[in-house]
């Protein structure tokens, strides 16, 4: 009996140890890997129920935008605001005008200053003698031998004689082209004269004021080139004429008179033209801006007359 329960205890014993490796396995492969069992457990949604009773009491501060708009807008926005903010009245009188006539950008050139101003002549007398001066006499005669000017007086010499130009009556003045002849007489208290002539005056052009004019006058050898078979304005003639429009470009008085004195009223027109035609290139303006008047003289000359 004994025996019989011993060998079915070994038995038993031996088979347990035979299904005990199945069964596990058998139970891992319901169960799934591990990891996949974590994920699925991780993967599911945790509701947490509650009320919250922490509050912050606080006040929103206002936006405060320092900044310019304007600064931060590009260039052709600007530009377009400005043209769009115009009303029409604003239109029809813009704060910037076109002008009517074209005028040059060139700039003036103040260096050039060929034209002859005032005074046209200047003595400092000397008179080295020891015998006293009773009377002395400055006389400016013009091309034809008439007195155009005289200064006089008694006892010493004055330290300075200056001539503007201008006749005795100070109606007239002295005229390019013109030979002028001047003489200095003195006669000491013995009745002794001395007698000294200077260098003619010859004027190749001037300028001058008279009646709220500018009257600039240059003769025809001073602007046109000499011995040329074709009538040109010569580069000295250029400069006159620069200095003419630089004045024109600050007074801005038009149309502008030019007198052309010539031999014959028709070579005074044609180069008055020519004149008249280097002008309005230079200022970049019609050359009906410019009015020629031709006139029949002996002395050839362009006389321009710039109203202030």
């Amino acid at each position: 009996m004994v025996k019989r329960f011993s060998v079915i205890l070994v038995a038993a014993v031996v088979a347990l140890a035979v299904l005990l490796p199945w069964v596990s396995n058998a139970a891992d492969e319901l169960a799934g890997p591990p990891e996949k069992k974590k994920q699925e457990e991780s993967s599911k949604e945790v509701v947490v129920k509650g009320k919250l009773r922490l509050k912050v009491k606080a006040e929103k501060p206002d936006p405060d935008l320092k900044f310019d708009v304007d600064e931060i807008a590009v260039d052709y926005v600007k530009t377009e605001n400005s043209v769009l903010d115009l009303a029409p009245t604003s239109l029809d009188q813009p704060a910037v005008t076109v002008p009517d006539t074209l005028n040059s950008e060139q700039a003036a050139a103040p260096y050039i200053k060929l034209f002859k101003t005032a005074p046209f002549l200047t003595l400092n007398p000397k008179y080295k003698s020891h015998v006293a001066i009773a009377k002395w006499r400055l006389r400016i005669t013009d091309g034809f031998g008439n007195v155009f000017k005289d200064y006089s007086g008694n006892g010493s010499l004055p330290q300075q004689i200056v001539w503007d130009g201008l006749n005795n009556n100070r109606n007239k003045m002295i005229d390019v082209g013109t030979s002028y002849s001047y003489i200095f007489s003195i006669i000491d208290v013995a009745s002794n004269p001395t007698s000294q002539m200077g260098k003619p005056i010859v004027l190749e052009s001037l300028m001058y004021e008279k009646n709220n004019e500018i009257l600039a006058s240059v003769v025809y050898d001073g602007i046109f080139k000499k011995k040329s078979r074709r009538t040109a304005v010569s580069k000295k003639g250029e400069l006159y004429l620069k200095e003419i429009s630089d004045l024109l470009m600050g007074y801005r008085k038009f149309p502008l008179l030019i007198e052309s004195y010539g031999k014959d009223i028709d070579d005074a027109s044609y180069k008055g033209e020519i004149v008249q035609k280097q002008l309005a290139k230079n200022l970049t303006m019609p050359t009906d801006q410019f009015k020629v008047m031709p006139k029949k003289s002996r002395l050839e000359k362009i006389v321009f007359r710039i109203r202030k």
